[in-house]
């Protein structure tokens, strides 16, 4: 028998037992409402005995039943969550593969659907007190999952103001089970109108501890659990953590090309300096190596041309940091530094980073001071 026939069975004869003990049975709809309600049961049972009842003998066959179930329940609870919790272990190290930031994200959403068991998730990112919805993936193609994709690509923007479940998930960095969103004052209207969800789970992502995107998850034929929601945060966690390292890798990356550039200009400009004829004067030397798209400047008009913050910021690009480094370096900001940059291109007539750091090497190897 299957895990999913077996658990239904159970279900059955838990709702039997229940009745038999004369408690309610209509909430033992899934596992984890039948454990509650059976060890409600179990305890209500016990308190018979200690007073007295009726029959005793009855109720003791129904008290050992009730044990039995809530057993055999467990069990079968605990191996559908060593299951499941496999699985995901198995989508997550199938991603550990992917070097590339945007290679991952495009892949989080099927990634969850098989290895987490959802019917259909969506993923969403975070932009400062914004939500945006950003792409989906489902079991099949149902009408209403093109409906869903519709609207996701239609809406722009979501405020994330107080009253919202996902300013929650930002604030606590908790995950969130909504098992009843139609009567949830902080479930998004029009999420709920598209995505005519009955149940869902949602957590945050949040890489190096900040909340960069949600990711939501619903089952197709039937309710969320506490598990859902367990599974979900624990794909979320380990996905942050694969995301941070992709994007550590691509910085590498990029910090290595730009070393390579760096070194190939030191390199030109070296060649450059060993051909030149000893016998020229110093500003003919000077003259002859600036690039002749711009003015010629020697390094005092150098000085007069860009501020000491700027050829602090284009001494470190010359070295091959980056705008984070540098940012580091100088202690202020990576925006302050994107700045500083466009106007130091600018003001030396550069089309990118690597022509101005050729121009400052030129300069700073033509001038003996």
């Amino acid at each position: 028998m299957t895990t999913g026939g077996r658990t239904s069975e159970l279900l059955t004869q838990v709702r039997s037992a229940l009745e038999r003990a004369g408690m309610p049975s209509a909430g033992a709809s899934d596992p984890e409402s039948a454990e509650v309600a059976l060890t409600a049961a179990a305890g209500e049972l016990g308190e018979r005995l200690t007073v007295g009842t009726a029959d005793p003998a009855r109720t003791g066959a129904v008290l050992a039943e009730v044990y039995a179930l809530r057993h055999e329940l467990g069990e079968l609870r605990e191996g559908e969550r060593a299951r499941r919790r496999a699985a995901l272990d198995a989508s997550l190290v199938r991603l550990g593969a992917v070097t590339d930031s945007d290679e991952l994200l495009d892949r989080a959403c099927e990634a969850v659907v098989g290895g987490c068991g959802f019917g259909r998730v969506m993923l969403s990112r975070v932009d400062g007190s914004l939500w945006r919805p950003w792409k989906s993936y489902a079991v099949g193609d149902r009408e209403a999952e093109r409906t869903f994709r519709e609207w996701i690509t239609a809406i722009p923007e979501i405020r994330l103001d107080h009253l919202l479940l996902e300013t929650e998930m930002v604030r606590k960095r908790q995950p969130a089970l909504v098992t009843d969103p139609a009567h949830d004052p902080r479930v998004y209207r029009p999420l709920l109108r598209a995505s005519a969800l009955t149940s869902y789970v949602a957590a945050p992502l949040l890489p190096t501890g900040r909340v960069i995107g949600f990711l939501h998850a619903d089952h197709v034929d039937g309710p969320v659990t506490a598990l859902d929601r367990d599974l979900l945060w624990a794909f979320a966690l380990g996905f942050g953590r694969l995301f941070e390292r992709a994007v550590l890798l691509t910085r590498l990356r990029e910090q290595r090309e730009q070393v390579r550039v760096a070194m190939r200009t030191v390199e030109a400009v070296l060649d450059d300096l060993a051909s030149a004829e000893i016998d020229l004067t110093r500003h003919a030397a000077v003259a002859e190596l600036r690039p002749s798209r711009t003015r010629p400047h020697s390094s005092a008009a150098l000085e007069k041309l860009l501020t000491g913050r700027e050829r602090e910021v284009l001494a470190l690009m010359a070295t091959g940091a980056t705008n984070n480094r540098i940012a580091d370096e100088l202690v202020i900001t990576s925006g302050t530094v994107k700045s500083h940059v466009k106007r130091i291109l600018r003001k030396l007539g550069a089309e990118n980073r690597a022509e101005a750091i050729s121009q400052y090497l030129r300069l700073a190897m033509a001038d003996p001071s």
